[in-house]
């Protein structure tokens, strides 16, 4: 299997244990050194937006992938290669090249798992995000914004409804996390996503 390039990068605003564990998950990937980089960015003082973050991240990059992972999160060991092996599938099938490829993920805490249809950063082509920057004014949910966009301009975001390896921690001041309770419940989120998936055309 041929790799691609992936740039793996991370916003550390937290610190602490949950840096530390994210940063070991992707050490720890079976991946060739030489097809994968880490990029880090330092925002302990919160000055900048994590859109800002991003863009950082991206200009950075000198890999055609760039996965973005939360600094309280965590990828399994084989999470870039499989990455990597959905991309070549796809493109086999010679449907288009995508600019997004998100995954499931597993939320959990210390009372429960659950398993959500997709990742909110996900892995993006670093060209189209150097020509569509992250929006650098909101505060959050530059993700969601960047969804929405890559939707109007009509390219392509897939889905790997077969790889689950992307960990994502709720802990007290986790905002992502705890808005599942906020919406109303796990179901009501995962039926959101999925409705959103297909208008933006994606495989699920």
């Amino acid at each position: 299997m041929e790799l691609i390039g992936i740039t793996v990068g991370v916003v550390n605003s937290r610190g602490g244990d949950f840096i530390n564990d994210c940063r070991y998950s992707i050490e720890r990937q079976w991946y060739d050194k030489d097809m994968f980089e880490y990029i880090e960015i330092d925002n302990l003082d919160r000055k900048k937006t994590i859109g800002k973050c991003y863009n950082e991240i991206a200009q950075k990059s000198t890999k055609d992938w760039i996965l973005f992972v939360g600094d309280d999160d965590m990828i399994s060991r084989m999470y870039l290669l499989n990455l990597s092996a959905f991309y070549n599938a796809y493109m086999e099938k010679k449907h288009g090249s995508p600019v997004a490829i998100t995954t499931n993920l597993a939320l959990y805490s210390t009372e429960k798992m659950l398993t959500i249809d997709a990742v909110p950063q996900g892995m993006w082509n670093r060209e189209f995000l150097l020509e569509n920057p992250f929006n650098e004014l909101l505060p959050r949910y530059v993700d969601a914004e960047l969804f929405e966009r890559t939707e109007k301009l009509g390219e392509i975001i897939v889905h790997d409804i077969t790889n689950s390896g992307y960990y994502y921690r709720q802990h007290d001041d986790n905002v992502s996390g705890n808005k599942f309770e906020r919406k109303g419940g796990i179901e009501k989120v995962i039926a959101e996503r999925i409705k959103r998936n297909k208008e933006f055309g994606v495989i699920i």
